[in-house]
């Protein structure tokens, strides 16, 4: 069976020669993606330019594995030229659909085409972020660009329209950044159309759209600025009538980020370790280790491969039967190191079935930074282990300067400052799920006016709404506890809490 369309008759032409599939994969240009079944290139014909994107056939594995997870297979260039065509009626600006070309009757082997105009003067606003355009623009044009792309995002999902690959890359505006010109969406391969969207599609959309906009400085008044026009309401309505649908898109957001994230950080280096990671591990004897590249100096590799001796060296902070805890001098840096200790068999054997303090808290730190909140810059972690577990984990951290909240004098202007700090801090811990577990005055640090959280050892991850809220209800009861002597600290937080 075979389907050509082509809207350009001079492009028709060029196909003309012989079997147009056969033509499509002659001509050269330059090639922008190639995977295992399709590729996507750009080329020049008669004085203009335009992006092909060959679909080779995805064979029965491919179209199984995604019917099991009840997922409509992508069979070809079809749905794209569909989606586009839908897109141009509802008056949302993409490539422009100039031809399409399609063989074969096995789903598993149909060999496609589609061609569209390329772009002219476009930049993704992913690649603006990369290069801090973005974050350049003066207030109102930032705005203006969010509304525009939350409009967008309204118009596709209210029309039946679903992306599946809903990203920042995907939105290509001017190269100078003219917010009044066009905002276009391309890669509409995936894409779904229906008589309406389900909500659990929309909110992956939504939630793969945060999770590229995370990491470039974006704050958490340009997401609120996308929901209220999204939703074209006031935030205090959205974040009541659609408090679910943000929940699910914004854990989907912290799950597709921190994916990557946690793999690169994995002490057990399960993985080889790209050339191109943060991150340097080993796994040597009866240690394993790893460390950020960024801080990797030859003081802290003398102390990874000598730790127990390094342990002896520093100033004492804390040294009870569980942990002890040194600051350390060497070469200018100043380290603050986290031994835990294994005591006694029960604990030995708990081993077997948990991960140590020191990989709780690493991975705990990554999670915390994610949402936001500060902690202190933990650099390498250790474990020491035998034939059966581990035996004892270091935690390395760069010390850091301030004081700790339980010593600051609390006077008018510092006391709204905490309490605008603590508040945002259990907010953003809802916001992954976490709580700290040990929550107290005592394990923040104020330096330059922000609050930096540590003591994550016992930070865990829950899975059910009513048990986070609940563990940060007590983690919230902790903090009031500590504020005891600080009076209207302590009264201004409890009625932010409850």
């Amino acid at each position: 069976m075979k389907e050509t369309i082509f809207l350009n008759k001079e492009l028709e032409s060029l196909f003309l020669s012989g079997d147009p599939f056969l033509v499509a994969e002659d001509i050269q240009g330059e090639v922008f993606r190639q995977t295992a079944n399709r590729i996507t290139k750009e080329f020049s014909f008669e004085g203009n330019k335009y992006f092909i994107k060959l679909h080779y056939g995805v064979g029965w594995k491919e179209i199984f594995k995604n019917l099991i997870k009840l997922r409509v297979p992508t069979l070809g260039a079809f749905p794209e030229w569909k989606a586009l065509k839908k897109l141009k009626s509802l008056g949302i600006d993409c490539p422009e659909p100039v031809g399409f070309y399609s063989k074969g009757i096995n789903p598993s082997n149909i060999r496609s085409f589609i061609v569209t105009r390329s772009l002219i003067n476009t930049i993704s606003i992913e690649e603006a972020l990369n290069k801090g355009k973005f974050q350049d623009l003066d207030f109102l044009t930032k705005k203006r660009f969010i509304e525009k792309v939350a409009l967008i995002s309204r118009n596709l999902h209210n029309n039946g329209i679903n992306h599946r690959d809903y990203y920042l890359c995907h939105f290509h505006v001017d190269s100078n950044l003219d917010v009044e010109k066009e905002i276009y969406l391309i890669d509409l391969h995936r894409a779904q159309l229906r008589t309406f969207v389900p909500t659990r599609w929309a909110s992956k959309d939504i939630g793969g759209l945060f999770h590229s906009a995370m990491g470039f400085k974006l704050t958490e008044r340009d997401f609120y600025r996308f929901i209220k026009t999204y939703f074209q309401c006031s935030l205090k309505e959205a974040l009541g009538a659609h408090s679910k649908f943000i929940r699910t898109s914004r854990d989907r957001a912290f799950r597709m980020f921190m994916k990557p994230v946690l793999r690169e950080i994995d002490i057990s280096f399960k993985d080889t370790q790209k050339d191109t990671s943060e991150y340097l591990g080993r796994n040597e004897n009866d240690l394993r280790w790893i460390a950020k590249k960024k801080y990797l100096s030859k003081g802290l590799q003398e102390i990874i491969l000598g730790i127990n001796a390094y342990m002896e060296k520093g100033e004492i902070i804390k040294d009870e039967d569980k942990h002890k805890i040194i600051r350390l001098n060497l070469n200018e840096e100043i380290f603050v190191i986290k031994k835990y200790k294994s005591k006694g068999s029960w604990n030995y054997l708990r081993k077997l079935f948990s991960q140590t303090r020191a990989l709780t808290a690493w991975k705990a730190s990554h999670w915390f930074n994610a949402a936001g909140i500060k902690t202190f810059n933990i650099v390498a972690i250790l474990e020491r282990y035998d034939f059966l577990t581990t035996k004892e984990s270091y935690l390395i951290s760069l010390n850091l300067p301030g004081e700790r909240l339980d010593e600051v004098d609390l006077n008018k202007q510092k006391e709204y400052l905490i309490e605008n700090r603590l508040s945002s801090f259990f907010k953003r811990l809802e916001w992954i799920g976490f709580n700290h577990g040990d929550v107290k005055s005592s394990n923040f640090f104020l330096f330059k006016k922000e609050l930096f959280i540590f003591d994550l050892d016992i930070a865990r991850k829950r899975f059910f709404k009513s048990r986070v809220k609940n563990k940060i209800i007590k983690d919230q009861q902790r903090i009031l506890k500590s504020l005891g002597e600080h009076e209207k600290t302590r009264d201004a937080l409890t009625k932010r809490f409850y």
